[in-house]
């Protein structure tokens, strides 16, 4: 029988983040039975995407216009990009079987897919207009494998170990300045901050630097393991917070893009996070007492109930 053949196109790099990238390549680990292709664009700013990818073991072709995609032979396309228009979409319709949108903001006027998938926790309360046959799935987290089973974390009464993670790419290099910022906080208190250093990160070697008894620095890290030994985080309110949400871990949560600004907001409204600018994180360090951090954790386990990706059965999803 002939494997069925899935593309899925998305774009990242230093300047943009790896979002995407990242989401995909965990997206892709659940499509058992199919060969996968990565589509992106032909662009020297997504090149730390295309590494990513290619180190990950998945195929990739790069094109250099969006429709070079409507002319590759493949059953079914998944997208994961704000840069594609309502009518691309309709265009692929008639070129694949099926075709998904991987979405978080719902920013087009219309969207004439197979089917829209959004993690989200607001996902619901967007105002999709879609086609009769559009069918959306919107409580499934995108979660790689170490997350799966994992027990939530104890809410101890004191903070000994942070975690500070702003994803695949720093070009603003807000680690540092996060790092300058708490570095009294964290001697005084023998707090230990540990720092993620993205694949994409610009300025890995100064973040380096700062390495001491309260500062550590991890590439490579296994990220479920880290977050589990942290007693809240500061991230950026991608998909990092989805995966501290499953294991209990309290968010200072910063907007590092405007897709983030939804989370952020409904989070706030909810109890499930707090939302902060980067220069208010030691004040909103210095008030989350062990009360609030209980609290958030109680929002979360009592407010939601996340389902994972591995319930579907995409051999009927794409059939």
């Amino acid at each position: 029988m002939r494997v069925k053949k899935v593309l899925i196109y998305a774009n990242g790099g230093q300047s943009v983040g790896l979002g995407h990238i990242v989401r995909m390549i965990s997206f892709a680990s659940y499509l058992k039975g199919f060969q996968i292709y990565f589509v992106s664009d032909n662009k020297s700013r997504f090149s730390a995407g295309h590494d990513l990818v290619k180190n990950s073991g998945f195929e990739l072709v790069k094109i250099q216009t969006l429709d070079e995609i409507l002319e590759i032979k493949a059953e079914f396309l998944i997208v994961d990009s704000y840069d594609v228009s309502a009518e691309f979409f309709t265009k692929s319709k008639t070129k694949f079987k099926k075709v998904m949108c991987i979405d978080d903001e719902c920013e087009l006027e219309f969207y004439d897919v197979d089917y829209i998938f959004n993690q989200n926790l607001y996902a619901k309360l967007l105002p999709y207009k879609t086609a009769k046959r559009t069918q959306k799935f919107f409580e499934f987290l995108c979660l790689r494998d170490e997350f799966l089973g994992q027990n939530k974390i104890h809410i101890k009464n004191e903070i000994t170990d942070i975690l500070l993670t702003l994803g695949g790419s720093d070009d603003k290099n807000l680690t540092k300045k996060i790092i300058l910022s708490l570095s009294e906080f964290l001697k005084q208190k023998n707090i230990i901050l540990h720092t993620v250093i993205g694949k994409a990160f610009k300025f890995r070697d100064e973040i380096i630097s700062f390495e001491s008894k309260n500062i550590k620095c991890y590439e490579n890290a296994k990220m479920v393991d880290l977050m589990k030994n942290c007693d809240i985080a500061i991230c950026g309110l991608g998909q990092t917070a989805y995966e501290l949400f499953c294991l209990g871990v309290p968010i200072l949560g910063l907007i590092l893009a405007k897709n983030q600004e939804n989370l952020a907001k409904f989070g706030s409204r909810k109890g499930i996070l707090v939302s902060v600018e980067d220069d208010k994180i030691l004040e909103n360090l210095q008030n989350l007492n062990y009360e609030k951090r209980l609290a958030m954790r109680k929002n979360i386990d009592n407010k939601f109930k996340f389902r994972h990706m591995s319930e579907l059965n995409f051999d009927k999803i794409f059939c």
